[in-house]
C-alpha cells in the first residue's frame, strides 16, 4: 500500500519504506504552486496519488492551487477542479 506524507515543501508517496514518487511545491499566501511532480515506477496511479493528496490538502487548508508542472497542469484540468 502506497502511503503519502507532507512536509513544507514536499509530498511524498511511500510504499514498504521506499519513496516512489514525489511532488515539489512552494507554499506563499495561501497559494500552493506545484513546480514538480516524479513518480519513480510508470502505470501505478502514483502521480495521481501525489495530486489527490495535494488538492485535498489544499482544499481543507483553504489554498489555491497553481500548477507549473505539467501533469499538474493536466490532472486539474481533467478533473475539472
Amino acid at each position: 500500500m502506497i502511503e503519502t506524507t507532507i512536509s513544507n515543501t514536499e509530498i511524498q508517496a511511500i510504499e514498504y519504506g521506499k519513496i516512489v514518487g514525489k511532488i515539489e511545491f512552494l507554499l506563499s499566501n495561501s497559494v500552493m504552486t506545484i513546480l514538480h511532480t516524479y513518480a519513480y515506477e510508470n502505470g501505478r496511479g502514483i502521480g495521481s496519488l501525489l495530486m489527490q493528496t495535494a488538492v485535498k490538502w489544499a482544499e481543507s487548508n483553504h489554498y489555491t492551487i497553481i500548477p507549473i508542472c505539467s501533469f499538474a497542469q493536466h490532472f486539474l484540468a481533467s478533473k475539472q477542479l
